[in-house]
Parts: C-alpha cells; sequence; structure tokens
C-alpha cells in the first residue's frame, strides 16, 4: 500500500510537471502543441511523394506522429523532427525510441526552433502553422531549400505563393474544410 502511494504520487507529479511544461512551451511559442489528425496521414504521405534517398522534416514535430507513420511506409528516408516545446519533444521522442525497438525507425527529434534550424538538406518537408507563420518562413525557405524541395502545409497556406496544386481533406470531423497545400521550391 505504502509503495502504491509513492507510485501514484511519483506518476502524478510527473504529469503536473509535464503539463506545466505545455503550458509554459505554448506560451513561448508561437505555435501551439496542435496534432494533426490521423484520418489524413495517408494523404499527407501521397502528397509528399517520399523516396527512398529523401530526408523529411517535420516542422514543429509535436508528438512525432507524422514522422513515425511515413517511417513506416519507406524505412529507407531519413525522417528529422523539429520541436521546441518540451512536452512533445519528451512524448515523440519516447515513441521514437520505442518504435525502433520495435519496427527500425530512420527518425531523429531535435529541440531547436525551427526559424534557427538550417533546412538545406531537406528534400521534403511538412508544415500545420497558422498563416502569419507560414508567411514569416517563406523568406527562410526561399533562401534554404534546394530546387525540387516539395513543401506540404495543412489547412494553411502561404498569402505570397501559389501552391502547384490543393489536395481536398472531407475528413474533418468539426465540418471545417480542411485542404493540403503543395508547394515545390
Amino acid at each position: 500500500s505504502y509503495i502504491l502511494q509513492i507510485i501514484f504520487l511519483t506518476f502524478s507529479f510527473v504529469l503536473i510537471v509535464l503539463f506545466v511544461f505545455w503550458v509554459i512551451g505554448n506560451l513561448k511559442n508561437k505555435v501551439p502543441f496542435v496534432t494533426s489528425p490521423k484520418a489524413v496521414l495517408m494523404d499527407i504521405a501521397k502528397a509528399l511523394e517520399i523516396k527512398d534517398d529523401s530526408i523529411v522534416y517535420d516542422l514543429g514535430c509535436g508528438d512525432g506522429r507524422i514522422l513515425l507513420f511515413l517511417s513506416r511506409l519507406n524505412s529507407k528516408a531519413k525522417y528529422i523532427g523539429i520541436e521546441n516545446n518540451i512536452f512533445p519533444i519528451v512524448l515523440a521522442r519516447l515513441k521514437v525510441f520505442f518504435d525502433k525497438k520495435k519496427n527500425g525507425n530512420n527518425i531523429e527529434i531535435i529541440n531547436n526552433n525551427f526559424f534557427k534550424q538550417d533546412l538545406s538538406n531537406a528534400t521534403h518537408v511538412f508544415t500545420y502553422f497558422y498563416p502569419n507563420i507560414m508567411d514569416d518562413l517563406l523568406t527562410k525557405f526561399d533562401k534554404e531549400f534546394k530546387t525540387g524541395t516539395r513543401l506540404i502545409s495543412l489547412s494553411f497556406r502561404f498569402t505570397n505563393k501559389v501552391p502547384i496544386f490543393e489536395v481536398d481533406l472531407k475528413k474533418s470531423r468539426y465540418k471545417i474544410k480542411r485542404k493540403l497545400y503543395v508547394y515545390q521550391f
């Protein structure tokens, strides 16, 4: 009984600490931790068109669900998640660790601000940001991306760049019209 109480208190303390980190992370970042719906993962994978030699970045990768999904479809590509909120980093690294033991994967989660991350080796990039963040990143992308880099944005588009095509996602349970915006740099 005493040991169960200690385990319960320890578990509760860890949850409270993670919650505090989540709140602080959401307050300090311009981008809140919001996961991509599982229903659109295959659509994202199809739009990205990942090949064996691809280097795929997920900017603001959250809990790593997109990277894990993509890695299971093509384990030869390299996957890099950029996140600077400690709560989702912990979740992503745990998920990647256990997935690597089970399936083997080529996923790296980096604790960094995606505005400061060098993306010059990217062949594919996924984003799920508000339009103001997309627009703030466009200059960086134009400068760092090599010709042919493909960027997929869930729900939000650049105001000053036209996508090469859009994918209509009629799967939102909230009846919000979602799209994937596909860009080629």
